[in-house]
């Protein structure tokens, strides 16, 4: 059996887990900028007005800005090792191929999901949420609404920075894959995909239940009862794709 990339599966799930701590550090920060901006926000209203008002249409969209690129970024160092080892293998691509386009393209896709797009704004409403059940905590206890505000401005950095890291994580994760799978399409081998878990005991059972499973392009895993095209997929639950670590790779049809 011949794999599209590294023929030892635990060693290329090693490497993509490198490429996409890389990005996790980096949009974290931003999911975090902006998480933190929208709460200092509704903190303020709230001080001068006793309300909490809805979430704004600004952060939302700043939250859409912040994920486009990841997607972007995500998709291109993914997508682009796929493609390139599909030309190593023999695959001439056409000499006008444009690969910046594709990249762009794949990763609008992925933004324009309704999935993807339900999740931005999920963000969006949690960070309302926390915020009404620390008043109403602060109000039982009888705090005036200047002593609940601060209060919950003194915590705003840390949840900011817990939430911005498992955003980016979940959120790469399932970019870099989707635009793997484009790719991997893209280059015209005959191709089957793998279900790649990591062998640790953090591992769900229910992925390491389909490790090594080998389906074809337009088949899904069935992982934990649902049907996932790849690791990080939006359409599954929250159960199966939060903090998972699983890879996909390749296989090439003999």
């Amino acid at each position: 059996m011949s794999r599209l990339l590294d023929q030892n599966t635990q060693r290329e799930w090693a490497r993509q887990q490198r490429i996409l701590l890389v990005l996790e550090r980096r949009y974290s920060r931003r999911f975090a900028r902006e998480i933190r901006a929208e709460s200092y926000r509704i903190i303020d209203f709230y001080k001068a007005t006793g309300e909490i008002p809805a979430p704004s249409a600004a952060h939302e969209l700043e939250l859409t800005v912040v994920e486009t690129d990841l997607a972007k970024a995500a998709t291109k160092a993914f997508g682009g090792r796929i493609l390139d080892q599909g030309k190593a293998s023999g695959l001439v691509l056409e000499r006008k191929f444009d690969y910046a386009t594709f990249f762009q393209n794949v990763a609008m896709r992925w933004v324009e999901d309704e999935m993807v797009r339900r999740r931005i704004t999920n963000i969006a409403e949690t960070t309302r949420s926390q915020i009404v059940r620390q008043v109403l905590r602060g109000q039982e206890e009888g705090l005036g609404v200047d002593q609940i505000a601060t209060n919950i401005a003194r915590n705003v950095s840390g949840i900011a920075k817990m939430r911005g890291a498992l955003i980016a994580r979940t959120e790469t994760h399932g970019a870099a894959n989707h635009g793997a799978d484009a790719s991997a399409r893209e280059t015209g081998l005959q191709l089957k995909k793998e279900w790649i878990a990591v062998e640790d005991d953090r591992t769900r059972d229910q992925h390491r239940d389909v490790d090594g499973d080998i389906v074809g392009m337009d088949d899904t895993f069935t992982v934990g009862g649902e049907n996932l095209r790849y690791p990080g997929d939006p359409m599954g639950s929250a159960e199966n794709t939060i903090n998972c670590r699983c890879a996909v790779g390749y296989v090439v049809q003999e």
